[in-house]
Order: structure tokens, then C-alpha cells, then sequence
């Protein structure tokens, strides 16, 4: 069976898979492709995701590996995988963020440190608004629309009957921002408290007492996936592009940094007194 219906995530099962039989396989990428007449470039977009292989080369490749016993489950997966997801039609968005979004449909377990801002899966609708009225590339209104409808989307993943585990970690600093206004960070703050109730959200804050701390070179997101072999990655977005890390040493770095943060950060409870006592204070 599927390991996920996020269009993203069936590319990533696929890739993984390819790439997991080779290298069990001992074979290079140059030898796979004298092997099989496939292009080795070809071969290497296939374990990156960066396209999917037509029915006859997955076919080829995992007789090649002699791996044919998972043939039929990922022969199913093809067609669904193929397809263009929402974010990925709009011609704006940038390629990681695009798979960024598709990936976050199909994980897990997301843990996240915002640094700046709250992460989009927490966002009010006024507060996302608010951002992105505030960017100064001057995005047109249709543009802004389009990306609030996306944003607010997403936001299901918390409260679906299968909803993803979220634990996010934010300064203070970050709830005191006054993103939009007072009013707006009101309504932004006691939508945290609502979303701090759910059984699969933890959320904790860093007290502004807390420095230095780890992680104060920025945000980051982790996530992981419902796929055999699959260690997950952390996905680092800057103002031109987004960086997925998936090396095991670079993994266990951020790992180790987001386990000093759930250390140094308030319980679950302080952290929901703290941010009662912040959208209360607000003038």
C-alpha cells in the first residue's frame, strides 16, 4: 500500500527506494547506466527526486537490483506521484518551497524552531496576512491571495482525524513581536493557546532569560516520514531559496540542537501561562 497520499512524499518513497537498491547493490551511478542504457544523470534525478522514472526504467533499475518484489507496490505509486501538486502550478513559488509544502502534507512528526516568525502551520489568517502585506517585494493583491488561501490550507494538517505532531519551540521575542497591530497579535496569540490543547501540538517558548541558547543561527524544521529507511530531513528556508539537509551527521546536529532547546525552553504548561500573560498585556 501507499505510504502517504502527499504527492511529494510518494516521490520521496520512490526515490529512496532506487537509491537504498543501488547503493545494497554496490553499483555507482556510471554502472547502473552502462548497465541498463539508462543516463546516469538520469539515474541520479531519480534518487533526488528530481523527476520520476517512467514505468519501463523503475522496472529496469529494480531488476537490475533484483529487487522486483517491491515492483508492483511502487509501479502503483507512479501515476499519483506524477502529478503537479497546487503549489507547484503557481509559477511564483520557488522549487523547494513548492516540495517543501508537498513534504510537510506528508510527514509525520514536524518539529520546528521559529526564530523570526511563527511557522505558517500556526498562522492566523490576519497575521499571515500581515507578513505578507509587509514584504518588500510588493507582491500584487492576487498574488497575496493566492498565497494567504495556501497558507490557511495548510493549517488542516493540525486538525484532520490522522493530524500530523507538531512540536515547535519559539522565543519570546517572537510572540512579542507586534506583527500587524495589537488586535492581530491578540487573535495570533489565543490561536496558539487553542492549538496548545490538541493532543498532537507541543508547543514550548524560549523565556527571553535564555541566552545564549542553541539554534540562534536561525529557524529550522525537521520532519519525518512514514517510509521504510527514511531518516527525515531538516529544510532551512532564506529570503532566495530553501536548503534541505539529509546527511545522517548533519541530521544528528540539528537533532542534538533541538533536544537542547526542549531542555532549555519552558514545560508545555509555563509556556501557555507565558504566552496568556503576553496577549494579555498587549496595549
Amino acid at each position: 500500500m501507499p505510504v502517504s497520499t502527499s504527492v511529494a512524499v510518494l516521490r520521496r518513497r520512490v526515490a529512496i527506494a532506487l537509491r537504498q537498491h543501488r547503493e545494497n547493490s554496490g553499483m555507482t551511478q556510471k554502472e547502473v547506466s552502462r548497465r541498463t542504457g539508462i543516463a546516469a544523470n538520469r539515474v541520479y534525478h531519480f534518487e533526488v527526486m528530481r523527476s520520476v522514472p517512467p514505468d519501463e526504467d523503475l522496472i529496469r533499475l529494480l531488476e537490475l537490483y533484483e529487487a522486483t518484489d517491491e515492483a508492483a507496490e511502487l509501479l502503483a505509486i507512479l501515476p499519483t506521484a506524477r502529478r503537479r501538486t497546487p503549489s507547484e502550478a503557481a509559477a511564483n513559488d520557488p522549487e523547494q518551497f513548492n516540495l517543501y509544502v508537498g513534504l510537510e502534507a506528508g510527514a509525520t512528526q514536524i518539529e520546528s524552531y521559529d526564530a523570526l516568525v511563527l511557522k505558517g502551520l500556526v498562522q492566523t489568517a490576519d497575521y499571515a496576512e500581515a507578513l505578507l502585506r509587509g514584504d518588500t517585494r510588493g507582491l500584487p493583491e492576487a498574488e497575496i491571495r493566492r498565497r494567504l488561501r495556501l497558507r490557511l490550507r495548510r493549517k488542516e494538517l493540525l486538525t484532520v482525524e490522522s493530524p500530523t505532531l507538531l512540536w515547535l519551540v519559539v522565543p519570546q521575542l517572537v510572540l512579542e513581536v507586534p506583527v500587524g497591530g495589537p488586535e492581530v497579535m491578540r487573535g495570533q496569540l489565543a490561536h496558539l493557546l487553542e492549538l496548545a490543547k490538541l493532543p498532537n501540538v507541543e508547543l514550548r517558548v524560549v523565556s527571553r532569560d535564555v541566552v545564549p541558547y542553541p539554534a540562534l543561527h536561525g529557524p529550522f524544521t525537521m520532519m519525518t516520514f512514514p517510509i521504510p529507511g527514511d531518516s527525515g530531513l531538516v529544510y532551512v528556508e532564506t529570503r532566495v531559496r530553501g536548503l534541505f539537509f539529509e546527511e545522517p551527521a548533519e541530521l544528528q546536529d540539528y537533532r542534538q540542537v533541538m533536544n537542547h532547546l526542549r531542555v532549555q525552553a519552558r514545560s508545555p504548561k509555563e509556556s501557555s501561562r507565558l504566552i496568556d500573560q503576553i496577549r494579555k498585556g498587549i496595549r
